[in-house]
C-alpha cells in the first residue's frame, strides 16, 4: 500500500509538470508566432559583444547592426546570451524584426526563437507519459495486491 501511495503522488506531479510545461510550451509558440507574424527579415552584421558576468562565468549577449526596410539602421543586442560567442565579428547573420519596432529584432535561428517552445513541449509530453505510464502501473499493481489478499 505504502508504494502505491508514492507511486500515485509520483504519478501526479508528473503529470502537473506535463501539463505545466505544455502550456509553457504552447505560450512560448503563441509568442514566438505572434512575433513572426508582423515582422521583417533582414541580415545584419556583428559589431561586438557585451560582457555579462555571472558569478565565475562569462556570458557573451551579441550586438548586431541591420538596415530596416526604410533604410535606417537600427543598432541591437541579442537576446541569448552564450557562455562562448557564437558569431565571428563582422559576420552576417539573419535577423528578424517587427516593422513598428525594429528596436525588437532577433536573430533569425531556431535557438533565438523555438528552442524555449520546443524543449517545454518536448518535457511536457515527456512528463506526462512518464505519469500516465507510472500511474497505470502503480493501479495495476494494486489491483493485484488487492486479489493476493482476498485468496
Amino acid at each position: 500500500m505504502f508504494s502505491y501511495r508514492i507511486l500515485a503522488l509520483a504519478a501526479r506531479l508528473l503529470l502537473a509538470l506535463g501539463v505545466s510545461c505544455g502550456l509553457l510550451g504552447l505560450y512560448l509558440v503563441y509568442q514566438t508566432q505572434t512575433f513572426l507574424q508582423d515582422s521583417l527579415r533582414a541580415t545584419g552584421e556583428v559589431v561586438s559583444y557585451r560582457e555579462i558576468r555571472d558569478g565565475d562565468t562569462i556570458r557573451y549577449r551579441p550586438k548586431f547592426r541591420f538596415r530596416t526596410g526604410n533604410g535606417s539602421i537600427v543598432s541591437v543586442e541579442g537576446q541569448l546570451a552564450t557562455t562562448t560567442e557564437r558569431f565571428a565579428i563582422g559576420s552576417t547573420i539573419p535577423i528578424v524584426y517587427p516593422i513598428a519596432n525594429p528596436q525588437k529584432a532577433r536573430v533569425a535561428l531556431f535557438v533565438d526563437n523555438w528552442l524555449g517552445a520546443s524543449v517545454s513541449l518536448g518535457v511536457g509530453v515527456l512528463a506526462f507519459l512518464a505519469g500516465t505510464f507510472i500511474r497505470r502501473a502503480a493501479k495495476r499493481d494494486l489491483a493485484a495486491k488487492d486479489r493476493e489478499a482476498v485468496k
